[in-house]
């Protein structure tokens, strides 16, 4: 009987957590990492400077996310910067839980506009989400839906502050 009503709670936590994640999302939708997306001209990609890249990596190390990550679903984060009109693809993170991953297939794709990295100082990282999500300098995109999104990341809704919701 214990066990019914527990099963009854748990979902019904659930369900107003799907609600909530569902209407409430306030994050840009988007392709992160697009390769032709049927143009004839190949994507154009540069590299972070050295100091950008480990600036970056300390960033994502220390930060509060990393613990909460899944262990099973990394976080992908590409930078992108513009010439013109034209975006630039700058490198990508691959985020698992405690530590970058050299491989590994991301779940989410996020994408952030390469000028918020001069402002990372290895503890900052959701006031800069915060800020770029304001200004449409943030991306996101999964080919999962939000509720098995919610599923997968439930740990980290301690954070959802962050993304501003």
């Amino acid at each position: 009987m214990k066990f019914k009503k527990r099963a009854i709670i748990i979902t019904g936590i659930l369900i107003v957590l799907v609600s909530i994640f569902l209407f409430v999302n306030p994050l840009k939708t988007g392709k992160v990492i697009n390769s032709n997306s049927g143009n004839s001209q190949p994507v154009k990609v540069v590299p972070l400077l050295e100091e950008e890249r480990q600036k970056v990596a300390q960033t994502l190390i220390t930060s509060e996310f990393i613990k909460d990550i899944p262990e099973d679903y990394p976080i992908a984060l590409s930078f992108f910067s513009f010439e013109g009109n034209e975006r630039i693809w700058r490198d990508s993170f691959l985020i698992g839980k405690n530590t970058l991953l050299s491989q590994g297939t991301p779940t989410i794709y996020l994408s952030l506009h390469a000028k918020y990295i001069s402002e990372f100082n290895g503890n900052n990282l959701c006031e800069i989400i915060q800020t770029a999500n304001k200004n449409h300098d943030l991306g996101f995109d999964s080919d999962y839906n939000s509720a098995n999104l919610l599923l997968k990341y439930a740990r980290m809704l301690k954070h959802r502050e962050c993304f501003g919701f």
